[in-house]
């Protein structure tokens, strides 16, 4: 820390006033005292603590600071009744220092003399293919002559093959010559490219002066007694580092307990040049890097359709009929995609008639001893903070740092869902609310059961008492067969003839658990778009047909988006069979066509 004293003219005094400047570095001597993690950026919080002897303005000039900081975030608090802060300003300065250039000048002169005889080098190879490519013209020119009048001489084709052999041994030489000749003249180049780069550097370093560049906050400080201690908080906001979400979910299965173990962590990286040293830290769920303004909604007007003149060249009805199926297959791609999301699973009662409704996996419940330090939420009007208690130390490395931020402990139903029309596999989930006090932001999932590792999935963004789902990756221990569709086509009809189409499928379902499941099956009842298109569900329609030749308990619906939904509790080691059966009626001078 360096001070000097100064004498300037403040605008709205005659007085001159004496002003003491104190230069501090603030990695030395302004420590950091609290970091607030966003997604995209941090808000820095440093203390400066100082005592004045004597009464007097003070220039604090505070150097040190990232490029990356956003300087119009500053704000500066503290001081006590004795002192007051009168100005808070930030800029760039620029430090000229002399340097020593007889070396580099030295090694400058040396590369501009190699430099040099590189370009002779490259000249007299580029004269030397300049010479190839007139033979190589000569060579073709003379072909093309020889080709065009060997009708007029007797000789000709004596001539031709004569010259053939000799236009194909000179053709091999200049074409060999020639590849030599580029190869090197390309090597040179690449090797003049080095240099001149290194002639670049030096000659930036010849320059007489070199500035460094300094990123500093003054503030102006009054302090109106003697021995005042005067304690000051700079916070700013940084940008290049983050913090995203990550969890590992742990299930233990054949236990009593429905529980689901969910470890939050968060995952810091830092690249803002600034090293957070020994400090305490939140993590915030705020995103800063959204607009806080809501669009402005404009005036929706009506008027008379204008006339469209029309390019005879392009078929416009033809384009927009286009654009109008490619949307559709986009709105049934997403719509289909939606219905194997988790909102389509319906909130069916499960009954009391089956030990499915028993957990089916559950948190073990012998854990270890050794206690994890978790996170404190604290809960804004539009935010969370979750507040890491304990000071730690993450450098401008750019590395990964992963804190906890808490193991929650949630209560989940246990279920299984199966497409078999799209995948023969089972896939357990985990339906939960989130009872803790943590709003949960998307990020990736490892999932383990009974200690090994699962599978991959992913969470989206919870809030406090919402209900999620956790896909918990595929259990082999519950089998899916889906038998191939059968279909029979038959015209009927006396006087209007219609097509009839019967399509049938069976998909058979084996609990190989020592436990009961409780599963949901979807598949695809076809949804007509006109209403000569007439499709009727045969089977399932009397549930007491899927019970002949199995134990378990089924019940079965015709969901929002037109597919059938069964949910069964499959008791262990049984297995059932699901038979679907519908009749597809159109007129017989129409064709149909199935779209997802």
């Amino acid at each position: 820390m360096t001070s000097e004293t100064t004498t300037i003219n403040v605008a709205d005094t005659t007085t001159p006033i004496t002003v003491t400047t104190i230069h501090c570095n603030i990695d030395k001597e302004c420590p950091i005292k609290y970091v607030t993690v966003y997604n995209d950026r941090a808000e820095i919080t440093r203390s400066y603590t100082k005592q004045f002897d004597l009464d007097g303005t003070y220039e604090l000039i505070l150097d040190g600071f990232s490029t990356y900081v956003d300087q119009n975030s500053f704000h500066v608090k503290g001081g006590t009744g004795r002192a007051t802060i009168l100005e808070v300003s930030y800029h760039t300065r620029y430090e000229k220092v002399q340097t020593d250039t007889t070396a580099a000048e030295t090694k400058r002169e040396q590369i501009q003399k190699q430099v040099q005889d590189l370009d002779n080098d490259i000249a007299q190879h580029q004269q030397e293919l300049d010479r190839i490519n007139k033979n190589l013209n000569w060579l073709d020119g003379r072909a093309k002559h020889l080709m065009n009048n060997t009708e007029k001489s007797d000789n000709s084709l004596q001539q031709t093959e004569q010259f053939l052999d000799f236009y194909y041994q000179k053709l091999k030489t200049f074409d060999e010559n020639k590849m030599i000749e580029e190869h090197k003249v390309k090597s040179l180049n690449e090797h003049r490219e080095t240099l001149m780069k290194d002639l670049n550097t030096y000659g930036s370093t010849l320059s007489s002066t070199v500035g460094n560049e300094h990123r500093e906050v003054t503030i102006l400080l009054n302090v109106q007694d003697n021995k005042c201690v005067v304690n000051i908080e700079i916070s700013y906001l940084i940008l290049n580092c983050s913090w995203k979400a990550s969890y590992d979910v742990r299930v233990i299965s054949e236990s009593k307990l429905e529980q689901t173990q969910l470890t939050y962590y968060g995952i810091i990286t830092n690249q803002s040049n600034e090293n957070w040293l020994n400090t305490q830290f939140s993590l915030s769920t705020a995103t800063p890097s959204l607009s806080g303004t809501p669009p402005k909604l404009s005036t929706l007007k009506i008027d008379y359709k204008r006339p469209n003149y029309r390019s005879s060249s392009v078929d416009y009805d033809r384009l927009s009929s286009l654009e109008c199926k490619a949307a559709s297959m986009s709105l049934q791609s997403a719509a289909f995609y939606h219905r194997r999301s988790a909102t389509l699973i319906p909130k069916l009662s499960l009954g009391n008639n089956s030990k499915a409704s028993e957990s089916m996996f559950a948190i073990d419940e012998n854990t270890d001893d050794v206690g994890v330090l978790v996170s404190k939420a604290e809960t804004g009007l539009s935010s969370t903070s979750f507040s890491i208690p304990r000071s730690a130390t993450i450098e401008s490395d750019g590395k990964p740092h992963k804190v906890t931020i808490g193991v929650l402990q949630l209560e989940s139903k246990f279920t299984y869902t199966i497409v078999p029309k799209l995948s023969s596999y089972v896939y357990l989930k985990a339906t939960t609310t989130n009872t803790s006090d943590k709003q949960l932001l998307a990020g990736p999932i490892n999932v383990f059961m009974d200690n090994d590792f699962i599978t991959h999935s992913r969470i989206e963004n919870v809030s406090i008492d919402e209900k999620f789902d956790l896909y918990l990756g595929i259990d082999s221990n519950v089998k899916c067969e889906y038998k191939p569709v059968r279909k029979m086509n038959e015209i009927q009809g006396l006087i209007s003839k219609v097509n009839h189409e019967y399509i049938k499928h069976e998909t058979k379902i084996k609990n190989l658990k020592t436990i009961d499941v409780c599963i949901y099956v979807y598949d695809h009842l076809p949804l007509s778009s006109d209403e000569k298109i007439k499709v009727k569900l045969l089977l399932p329609q009397d549930i007491s047909k899927l019970k002949e030749h199995s134990t378990a308990s089924i019940s079965t619906i015709l969901n929002d988006d037109n597919n059938v939904e069964w949910k069964l509790l499959l008791k262990a080691k049984e297995e059932c069979k699901l038979p679907l059966e519908y009749l597809v009626e159109w007129p017989k001078d129409k064709q149909i066509e199935y779209k997802q």
